[in-house]
């Protein structure tokens, strides 16, 4: 048996070594380096193109497959086709066995027919000495054949040997190797002579009788030697001794068995080809009479037809091509297209009976069923009465561990049927038209009461599986034989069987208008089903609680279980908080714990322009002036508005002497100035004439739009400042200045009174003392040296006017607002669907939480004790966690919400969801 496949080797070298070591074990010849057209190529990589492509058989299957290997390695189009077989050849000498051996698995097949021949071709997979003839010689092939005369046993000689053809060893002139010469090239010339054209003539000329006469050639003399002719006595036969010329010999090797590995096997085929072919058969000689064009029915026909014909090989052909007719061609082939396909199939399922318990159904399309046996199935409005008929007809039956081999095959093609029945019904089309059979039915609940034997464990999870995709279509009344047959699977030990039978009761009504109320249901059963939630299986857990889920909604299901095991609901109750957060995906997030306080800023006031900036701003004319005054003082805020009034009396008061520009003309110009400047009236008790849009600059600026130095001396007295060092922005100097040093003799001068002498000298008067009043000063105790006041107010003074910015802003109160305190907290999210739904197991918890409350609040007075009620004896030891579900669940919070109000509020009104509608979950009320 072939070792199994390998994967594939990733690192090239790593490769190369493994592929030169299997042609070493092989003892083929490996080239490293594969050449097309005189170029290398690498190994490793035609090895991966090939492969993934689907191997060299693939690729030789499909016409011009291979052209596009050469096209991928960069060649041209130029002897595309040559370059193609040369870039197969490769392949085909150096990995095609490999790939065979290591990729697939499988023994390659021997180097005499793999290696020693050419690359054309395919299929080397399934390629055999026996189905692929070795090309061999004449001569080997008579040797062979000259040995099959007699078997080794009767023969204890070795095998005979021919004697190999003799060969002409006479040396054949040069220039004329056979009667032809001019058919033949010319002799290739040694390295060491120089290449002589040949220029006498090749073919010689026949002089006919007509010719004229040509001139006679001159006459030689004959010339003699003594001493040339050995017949004279003076020949010196020592001097003259000339060798004889070697004779050339041919050697032909004798094919023995230690020098051809093929020996036996060419010996063999020569054999199998000689020995005589049996003679066909008499059906043969007759297609030779029978018409064409008479191709019978397809083998869709040929199945329905054979499965209704009663023929035992029919049947048994029908049903091996339907099973793999309706796996792959299962999304096609319907049951409306085949009549009686459907009958067929359940009549020959329901064979099973006869088989195990000996109890044949007879089918029966008639009305009336007086008369009729007990083993008589009503195919037309269906059985009544059928759990008594099953138990009635069906005898004892014993387990048989041994079976012939009839019983064997027989029940292999009953899975069969069943097993096309399961197939087919996977499309809802062909689930729908069997569900309007009645005997479908009837069938079901036959096979699912049959006994519990090994032996047909792989019919019933077939029957199963086909009751999974049926019963959403049907209506089932209590003590239903399909559904009563359905419960005793519940308690099987086949995992299987369990989650089929519980997907197949879940499943019961759902394209119905009403719901399946779940009853009958043993109490030993349900404590099972509570038990399977703890399994970490999810499969099985969430077949369990859909089960429960329709089991809650049921008030007298809830009745019997508090009745008569009270202690279950507790237990489950604490598993279904658990399962809330069941493999939910947590998300951390950033969630403001504290919201930042937020401090409204102080107006800015109209800023006064020093007077090096009013100087230069006279040079210009209106409205030139008003304009650039504006951008000097104000800046564009949306949000922002300032009265017309303002800004027209603080403009006036400036430029009062040098003729300024009307209002009416100003107020259009601040329009013009600024763009997002709007003029408007806002209507009022008194009209407010305001403009929209622009606000006084913080900080004033030149007419370069530099930032000027402004002077923060607190000009408020000293018995009204703020106890907190809280400075207010109107009690400020108001005063701006565009130089660093006409600032500082500003507060000399104007604030500490120092006289200032003609030569630019300050002089204090002696005794006195200075309290520095700058904003933010952190010296409170009065200067008494006049050394130290100069240099002390320098210190406040910036190098640069964009530096005060900060502290400006600060006391206006125009800094960012601090961010809101946040902490982190992790949200969970659970299963949703496509519709962004909760689903799952987390959401089938919750609702199996609340059908619980629901029946507690309506229906829970009878069991309460001491004054307590049922809510609080179910949910009381469990709200701690539903409060944690309800603060981390971002799914499943609105449901936790409606369960929490339940429990505390005690609400009095049930209201029951349709299943699985998740639209309608509310809908219906008791």
């Amino acid at each position: 048996m072939a070792a199994p496949p390998r994967k594939m080797i990733e690192d090239e070298e790593e490769f190369l070594k493994d592929l030169a070591a299997f042609h070493e074990k092989r003892g083929t010849p490996f080239d490293r380096e594969g050449k097309v057209s005189g170029r290398p190529i690498s190994l490793y990589r035609l090895y991966r193109m090939v492969m993934e492509k689907g191997g060299y058989d693939a690729l030789s299957a499909e016409r011009m497959k291979w052209r596009t290997l050469v096209k991928e390695f960069g060649f041209g189009k130029t002897h595309e086709a040559v370059m193609t077989f040369q870039l197969k050849t490769v392949y085909y000498k150096n990995l095609a066995a490999y790939e065979i051996a290591t990729y697939w698995g499988e023994e390659p097949p021997p180097r005499e027919i793999l290696e020693d021949l050419s690359a054309k071709g395919g299929d080397l997979r399934t390629r055999t000495l026996e189905n692929y003839p070795v090309p061999v010689n004449r001569a080997a092939l008579e040797l062979a054949m000259t040995d099959t005369g007699g078997t080794e046993a009767e023969s204890g000689e070795e095998d005979v040997q021919m004697t190999p053809k003799a060969e002409k060893t006479e040396p054949e002139e040069q220039g004329s190797a056979s009667r032809y010469p001019t058919r033949q090239l010319r002799q290739d010339p040694k390295r060491t002579q120089l290449f002589q054209l040949d220029t006498a003539p090749t073919r010689v000329r026949n002089v006919r009788a007509t010719d004229s006469p040509s001139a006679p050639p001159p006459p030689q003399q004959p010339y003699t030697h003594t001493s040339n002719d050995p017949r004279s006595s003076t020949f010196d036969w020592f001097d003259k001794y000339e060798p004889r010329q070697p004779v050339a010999l041919t050697l032909r090797q004798v094919i023995t068995p230690g020098n051809d590995s093929m020996f036996y096997a060419r010996k063999a085929h020569a054999k199998a080809m000689a020995a005589p072919r049996p003679s066909f058969e008499p059906q043969q000689y007759l297609k030779s009479h029978i018409p064409t064009g008479m191709n019978g029915p397809n083998i869709y026909l040929r199945c329905l037809y054979g499965l209704r014909s009663g023929v035992q090989e029919e049947q048994d052909f029908a049903l091996h091509h339907l099973v793999k007719v309706s796996y792959e061609r299962g999304d096609k082939y319907k049951f409306e297209g085949f009549p009686f396909l459907a009958e067929s199939l359940l009549e020959k399922a329901l064979e099973i009976t006869q088989l195990i318990c000996g109890v044949k159904w007879e089918v029966s399309y008639e009305e009336d069923e007086e008369g009729q046996t007990l083993n008589t199935l009503n195919a037309a409005f269906g059985t009544s009465n059928l759990l008594e008929r099953i138990q009635a007809v069906t005898p004892k039956v014993v387990d048989k561990d041994l079976e012939s081999a009839e019983f064997s095959e027989r029940l292999e093609k009953l899975k069969e049927a069943v097993l096309v029945l399961r197939n087919m019904v996977i499309l809802e089309e062909n689930a729908v038209f069997l569900s309007k059979f009645p005997l479908f039915k009837d069938f079901l609940a036959i096979a699912l009461s049959l006994p519990h034997q090994p032996r047909i464990v792989e019919y019933k999870q077939s029957v199963l599986e086909v009751t999974e995709q049926v019963t959403r279509y049907w209506e089932m009344k209590p003590k239903d034989p399909l559904y009563m047959s359905l419960l005793p699977y519940l308690e099987s030990d086949d995992r299987s069987m369990i989650i089929s039978a519980l997907r197949s009761i879940n499943r019961i009504g759902l394209e119905m208008a009403d719901a399946h109320r779940l009853t009958d249901v043993p109490l030993s059963t349900v404590e099972r089903l509570f038990s399977f939630t703890l399994l970490d299986d999810i499969e099985l857990l969430e077949n369990s609680l859909d089960f429960l889920y329709e089991y809650t909604a049921i008030p007298e299901n809830n009745t019997e279980l508090l009745s008569n095991a009270f202690h279950l609901l507790p237990n489950i109750i604490s598993r279904l908080t658990t399962l809330l957060l069941y493999q939910s995906i947590t998300h951390e997030e950033n969630v403001v714990a504290k919201p930042s306080p937020r401090m409204a800023s102080i107006p800015a006031t109209i800023p006064i322009i020093p007077p090096e900036v009013h100087a230069h701003l006279l040079q210009f004319v209106e409205p030139e002036r008003s304009s650039r005054w504006l951008r000097c003082c104000f800046e564009e805020s949306l949000m922002d508005d300032i009265t017309q009034i303002a800004i027209w009396q603080a403009y006036q008061g400036k430029f009062a002497q040098n003729n300024p520009v009307p209002a009416a003309d100003f107020i259009k110009n601040v329009s013009n100035t600024f763009v997002s400047a709007q003029a408007q009236v806002i209507n009022g008790p008194t009209p407010r004439f305001i403009i929209k849009g622009i606000k006084p600059r913080r900080i004033l600026v030149d007419l370069q739009g530099r930032p000027l130095f402004k002077c923060l001396w607190d000009m408020s007295r000293p018995d009204m400042q703020d106890p907190s060092g809280r400075v207010n922005p109107r009690n400020l100097c108001p005063v701006w200045h565009t130089r660093r040093e006409t600032l500082w003799n500003h507060i000399m001068t104007d604030h500490l009174r120092i006289e200032k002498k003609p030569e630019g000298r300050f002089v204090p008067q002696p005794g006195q003392t200075w309290i520095c009043r700058w904003t933010h000063c952190g010296r409170k105790s009065a200067i008494t040296k006049s050394s130290e006041i100069g240099p002390h107010m320098r210190m406040h003074i910036p190098q640069a006017a964009s530096d005060q910015s900060k502290i400006i802003h600060e006391l206006a109160q125009d800094s960012k607002d601090p961010d809101p305190v946040q902490m982190k907290h992790e949200w969970h999210y659970t299963a949703m669907d496509q519709t962004n739904h909760p689903c799952g197991i987390p959401w089938m918890s919750v609702m199996i939480l609340r059908n619980l409350a629901r029946f507690a609040n309506k229906h829970g007075q009878p069991f309460e004790r001491e004054g307590v009620r049922l809510n609080e004896k179910l949910f009381g030891a469990h709200k701690y966690g539903l409060f944690h579900v309800l603060s981390v669940s971002r799914t499943l919070r609105d449901y936790v919400n409606d369960l929490l109000r339940m429990i505390e509020e005690g609400q009095k009104d049930e209201k029951r969801g349709v299943k699985r509608e998740h639209d309608h979950e509310d809908e219906h009320e008791d």
